[in-house]
């Protein structure tokens, strides 16, 4: 039965006044929490999703009537996925909505407003019908209203309950608005574009691709604060378009030349492949699509005819459809870059605010690499390294234009000792490759190379400084006088030659800064290093690399056994340390001297096995 004070006394006009203050203070708070998740990088796609549902779920209880549990009507409108999450967030609004602290505060806003001490059971409960209608259309805005556009989002959170006004008899239910379906695309706003860049209208081509990369790369700088307090910028608004973001964030990682190239060609082949050019566009369904395509359909070797970039990806898988003499498919740790790439750029944009309503998994994505981990990149054997060593580019050449046909030259340049000290040191090339002659020297009687940074070449990792001792077979070769050679002339470099030619003067300053690593470093070798394999190995059918000389050495040490068969000849700390690899547990990282004694370091690398005579 109804009590005598269950009535009405608040005219409507209060209840709307009431409304919009509500309305303006969730707004107000909720643009402030947003903001910060956008600013601070803590809004992730779980929060998101819980927003998006929190608007369904307020909107449900405007319409239909606070409920413990969310009506199996509107909960089986939900994506079957959500609806355990949905069911519990509405179990949490409810209690809030029921909870005293809730009402009370409900009620001391509207005094404070209406400037009213008392109100009757009934005007409480249109009260809270209010304050809850407010928080579902502010929540709704800010689903279609970016977060930046908190006047558009004000107007259009009133527009929604423009009926409000309108309802002059309490039984009379407010429409709620019209909200999609989680799973459903909801009427996106405006999408903003990264200044400079234009969508591509019409054929997905390679050219059509890349004249658009090269407009995102033409975006300026972001402009540093100039002191000046009329100048200081709150809300910064990022365009949501792939190649943008990508640039913006290659910019910021300072990532190596050709490692921005490689997340470049990522973002050229997604946009190839899907044909989406906004970050706030991709789905799953479109890193299935991408994986697939990678795989199946685009050729191993693309774009690299005219003819080719001016075919849309269908167009091209089509032309190689059938045909046995063209390979088709990426190999699975390509795919996995690529793949890397694109959800790393989907998170860079979700810290600039542009965020995507999914978590990108790529788990099930790039097939199956059937090849162990040893197979992926050939180890020489003892037998098959001196059959390359027995090359007559050590053994003796014609003559220094003709170093693969026997003679009696020997041409000891960096052809020559390079690959020599990377069999006998187990170093990457770059680091043998960028050795100053200040680099090379002794420890008592141990002769060493010191491997660190200069103004030539980093290094890998912060492990990768070292000091390796010489083997003895390279000073029987006479490295140390080739060393002596260089101090004589003046020459900073053991191996200039190895230096790309177009930075090769830039590097060569005393005073340069030291550039990244670059693992590349020391591709002038490659050709006569290739010859010398294909001639040495009948084809090199193991395709072997210089990388495998580095294998091989690790391979050495690490079976070589005393007589009882499983202990090790060299300690697994000392293999550790010549190799340059990380410590394998804190105790070796972080309670020793940083510089390595040299001692049973030369012990080891005495170990690997001479490949040749010394020659007179």
């Amino acid at each position: 039965m109804l009590d005598d004070d269950l009535h009405m006394t608040l005219p409507e006009a209060e209840v709307t006044a009431f409304f919009k203050a509500e309305l303006r203070r969730v707004m107000r708070d909720l643009r402030i929490e947003r903001t910060i998740e956008h600013v601070d990088g803590s809004m992730t796609t779980g929060k998101a999703r819980q927003n998006h549902l929190n608007a369904i779920i307020l909107s449900g209880m405007a319409e239909d009537g606070l409920r413990k549990e969310m009506p199996q009507a509107r909960l089986a409108a939900i994506s079957p996925v959500l609806r355990d999450e949905a069911a519990q967030l509405h179990r949490k609004a409810y209690a809030e909505c029921m909870s005293d602290s809730f009402n009370e505060g409900i009620q001391l806003r509207a005094a404070d407003l209406l400037d009213r001490s008392t109100f009757t059971e009934y005007d409480k409960l249109f009260l809270r019908k209010a304050a809850i209608e407010a928080r579902m259309a502010a929540y709704t805005a800010l689903e279609t209203v970016p977060i930046h556009a908190s006047d558009q989002a004000r107007a259009a959170a009133l527009d929604l309950l423009t009926g409000h006004q309108a309802a002059s008899a309490p039984d009379i239910p407010l429409p709620p608005p019209s909200l999609p379906e989680v799973g459903t695309t909801a009427p996106a706003p405006q999408q903003c574009l990264t200044d400079g860049v234009e969508l591509i209208r019409g054929r997905f081509t390679a050219q059509t691709i890349h004249h658009q990369r090269d407009q995102a790369m033409r975006q300026p700088e972001e402009p540093t604060f100039d002191g000046i307090s009329e100048n200081v910028v709150v809300d910064r608004i990022r365009g949501a378009d792939l190649f943008g973001t990508a640039v913006r964030m290659i910019r910021k990682s300072k990532s190596q030349e050709d490692t921005c190239l490689q997340k470049l060609k990522s973002v050229s082949l997604f946009i190839y492949l899907t044909g989406v050019q906004m970050v706030t566009d991709i789905r799953q369904h479109h890193l299935e699509m991408f994986s697939h395509g990678l795989e199946k359909q685009l050729p191993t070797h693309y774009w690299k005819s005219d003819a080719q970039k001016n075919r849309t990806f269908k167009e091209l898988a089509e032309s190689v459809q059938n045909r046995t003499d063209i390979a088709v498919g990426l190999s699975p740790p390509t795919i996995a870059r690529h793949l890397t790439t694109i959800v790393s750029i989907i998170q860079f944009a979700a810290n600039e605010g542009n965020t995507v309503p999914f978590t990108p998994k790529t788990t099930n994505l790039v097939p199956l690499d059937k090849r162990s981990d040893a197979e992926k990149r050939a180890v020489f054997t003892f037998e098959d390294v001196q059959r390359v060593f027995m090359h007559p580019l050590w053994q003796g050449g014609k003559s220094k234009g003709r170093r693969h046909t026997p003679g009696s030259l020997i041409i000891k340049d960096h052809h020559y000792w390079i690959n020599l000290l990377l069999v006998y040191t187990g170093a990457r090339r770059s680091e043998i490759a960028g050795l100053r002659e200040s680099d090379v020297g002794f420890d008592g009687v141990i002769p060493f190379v010191h491997i660190r940074e200069n103004t030539v070449r980093g290094l890998k990792t912060r492990f990768s400084k070292r000091r390796v001792p010489l083997h003895p077979h390279l000073i029987e070769l006479g490295l140390m006088d080739f060393v002596a050679d260089k101090r004589a002339t003046g020459d900073l470099f053991l191996f200039p030659e190895a230096i790309p030619a177009k930075i090769r003067a830039l590097c060569l300053q005393v005073d340069g800064p030291i550039p990244p690593y670059d693992k590349k470093f020391g591709d002038s070798l490659d050709h006569v290093w290739r010859e010398c394999l294909m001639r040495s190995l009948d084809g090199n059918p193991e395709e072997y690399c210089a990388a495998s000389l580095r294998s091989y050495v690790n391979d050495t040490l690490i079976n070589l056994r005393k007589e009882d068969g499983s202990t090790l000849v060299v300690p697994g700390i000392d293999r550790r340390d010549l190799m340059g690899h990380k410590p394998q547990d804190v105790n070796e990282g972080n309670y020793r001297r940083d510089e390595k004694p040299l001692g049973p370091l030369y012990v080891a690398i005495k170990q690997l096995p001479r490949l040749f005579s010394a020659i007179e």
